[in-house]
Protein backbone atom coordinates (compact mmCIF):
# COMPACT_ATOMS: atom_id res chain seq x y z
CA UNK A 1 0.00 0.00 0.00
CA UNK A 2 1.10 3.54 -0.82
CA UNK A 3 1.36 7.05 1.57
CA UNK A 4 -1.12 8.04 -0.69
CA UNK A 5 -3.42 5.12 0.13
CA UNK A 6 -2.95 4.88 3.71
CA UNK A 7 -3.93 8.76 3.99
CA UNK A 8 -6.87 7.87 0.95
CA UNK A 9 -8.20 5.09 3.50
CA UNK A 10 -7.94 6.89 6.59
CA UNK A 11 -9.90 10.04 5.80
CA UNK A 12 -12.53 8.25 4.48
CA UNK A 13 -13.46 6.97 7.77
CA UNK A 14 -14.14 10.13 8.57
CA UNK A 15 -17.87 10.37 9.17
CA UNK A 16 -18.29 14.03 8.34
CA UNK A 17 -17.63 13.35 4.59
CA UNK A 18 -21.05 13.32 2.68
CA UNK A 19 -22.17 9.79 2.18
CA UNK A 20 -21.19 8.35 -1.74
CA UNK A 21 -19.51 11.25 -2.30
CA UNK A 22 -15.91 10.07 -3.94
CA UNK A 23 -12.90 10.64 -2.40
CA UNK A 24 -10.27 11.21 -5.48
CA UNK A 25 -6.35 11.49 -5.76
CA UNK A 26 -5.04 14.72 -7.64
CA UNK A 27 -8.52 15.40 -9.00
CA UNK A 28 -11.12 17.72 -7.62
CA UNK A 29 -14.18 19.64 -9.83
CA UNK A 30 -16.02 22.60 -9.32
CA UNK A 31 -19.63 21.08 -8.64
CA UNK A 32 -19.89 20.52 -4.54
CA UNK A 33 -19.28 18.56 -3.08
CA UNK A 34 -16.30 16.67 -3.97
CA UNK A 35 -13.29 15.56 -2.17
CA UNK A 36 -9.47 15.38 -3.19
CA UNK A 37 -6.30 14.33 -1.46
CA UNK A 38 -2.89 16.02 -3.40
CA UNK A 39 0.55 15.22 -2.70
CA UNK A 40 2.21 18.88 -2.08
CA UNK A 41 5.53 19.60 -1.86
CA UNK A 42 8.17 19.62 1.02
CA UNK A 43 11.09 17.94 3.14
CA UNK A 44 10.37 14.29 3.03
CA UNK A 45 13.48 12.65 5.59
CA UNK A 46 12.80 15.19 8.64
CA UNK A 47 15.64 12.78 10.76
CA UNK A 48 18.33 9.96 10.36
CA UNK A 49 18.64 7.49 12.84
CA UNK A 50 21.85 5.79 14.46
CA UNK A 51 20.35 2.24 12.86
CA UNK A 52 19.35 4.13 9.26
CA UNK A 53 15.73 4.31 10.35
CA UNK A 54 13.88 7.63 9.24
CA UNK A 55 11.76 9.68 10.61
CA UNK A 56 9.42 10.99 7.47
CA UNK A 57 6.72 13.05 6.44
CA UNK A 58 4.31 13.01 3.76
CA UNK A 59 2.61 16.73 3.53
CA UNK A 60 -0.90 16.63 2.07
CA UNK A 61 -4.18 19.09 1.21
CA UNK A 62 -7.13 18.04 1.41
CA UNK A 63 -9.44 19.95 -0.87
CA UNK A 64 -13.19 19.96 -0.44
CA UNK A 65 -15.65 21.72 -3.58
CA UNK A 66 -18.58 23.25 -1.50
CA UNK A 67 -21.17 25.23 -2.17
CA UNK A 68 -20.79 29.66 -1.13
CA UNK A 69 -23.59 31.27 -2.39
CA UNK A 70 -24.56 32.48 0.74
CA UNK A 71 -23.26 33.58 4.33
CA UNK A 72 -24.87 30.52 5.62
CA UNK A 73 -23.32 27.53 3.39
CA UNK A 74 -19.50 29.73 3.70
CA UNK A 75 -19.95 29.85 7.97
CA UNK A 76 -20.79 25.68 7.69
CA UNK A 77 -18.08 25.42 5.52
CA UNK A 78 -15.65 27.05 7.88
CA UNK A 79 -17.18 24.42 10.51
CA UNK A 80 -16.81 21.77 7.95
CA UNK A 81 -12.93 22.65 7.94
CA UNK A 82 -12.35 23.13 11.80
CA UNK A 83 -14.02 19.79 12.51
CA UNK A 84 -12.11 18.21 10.16
CA UNK A 85 -9.10 19.25 11.78
CA UNK A 86 -10.07 18.81 15.27
CA UNK A 87 -10.79 14.83 14.02
CA UNK A 88 -7.11 14.78 12.67
CA UNK A 89 -5.72 15.85 16.29
CA UNK A 90 -8.30 13.78 17.91
CA UNK A 91 -7.59 10.40 16.02
CA UNK A 92 -3.17 11.43 16.39
CA UNK A 93 -4.33 11.75 20.75
CA UNK A 94 -6.26 7.90 20.55
CA UNK A 95 -3.41 6.43 18.90
CA UNK A 96 -6.10 5.83 15.54
CA UNK A 97 -3.77 6.52 12.70
CA UNK A 98 -2.98 5.63 9.38
CA UNK A 99 -2.47 1.63 8.29
CA UNK A 100 0.67 2.14 6.23
CA UNK A 101 3.21 -0.51 4.49
CA UNK A 102 5.48 -3.35 6.40
CA UNK A 103 8.49 -0.95 7.91
CA UNK A 104 6.53 2.37 7.82
CA UNK A 105 4.63 3.07 11.02
CA UNK A 106 2.57 5.96 11.29
CA UNK A 107 3.32 8.17 14.28
CA UNK A 108 0.89 11.26 13.69
CA UNK A 109 -1.51 12.82 11.24
CA UNK A 110 -2.35 16.29 11.41
CA UNK A 111 -3.76 19.70 9.98
CA UNK A 112 -0.95 22.50 9.60
CA UNK A 113 -3.67 25.20 9.11
CA UNK A 114 -7.54 26.05 9.11
CA UNK A 115 -9.09 25.34 6.01
CA UNK A 116 -9.01 28.44 3.88
CA UNK A 117 -10.77 28.87 0.00
CA UNK A 118 -7.84 28.07 -2.38
CA UNK A 119 -9.90 28.87 -5.62
CA UNK A 120 -13.37 30.50 -6.25
CA UNK A 121 -14.88 30.64 -9.30
CA UNK A 122 -18.14 32.59 -10.54
CA UNK A 123 -20.28 29.33 -9.80
CA UNK A 124 -21.24 29.82 -6.56
CA UNK A 125 -18.74 26.83 -5.25
CA UNK A 126 -15.08 26.85 -4.32
CA UNK A 127 -12.60 25.11 -3.50
CA UNK A 128 -11.36 25.17 0.44
CA UNK A 129 -7.71 23.77 1.32
CA UNK A 130 -6.61 22.40 4.49
CA UNK A 131 -2.62 21.64 4.38
CA UNK A 132 -2.26 18.29 6.40
CA UNK A 133 0.87 16.30 7.30
CA UNK A 134 1.46 12.43 8.07
CA UNK A 135 4.44 11.86 10.14
CA UNK A 136 5.73 8.32 10.28
CA UNK A 137 9.22 6.22 10.91
CA UNK A 138 10.30 4.07 8.19
CA UNK A 139 12.77 0.66 8.87
CA UNK A 140 15.98 0.62 7.82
Amino acid sequence: MTIIESVKTFIATYSGLTANVPLSVDALGYTPTEYGIVPMPGSRIVETYLNNGSLREFPFAFQITLSTADELERIENSEFCENFADWLESQTLAGTLPTMATGKTAETIEAVNWGYIQDQGESGSAIYQITCRLTYTQDP
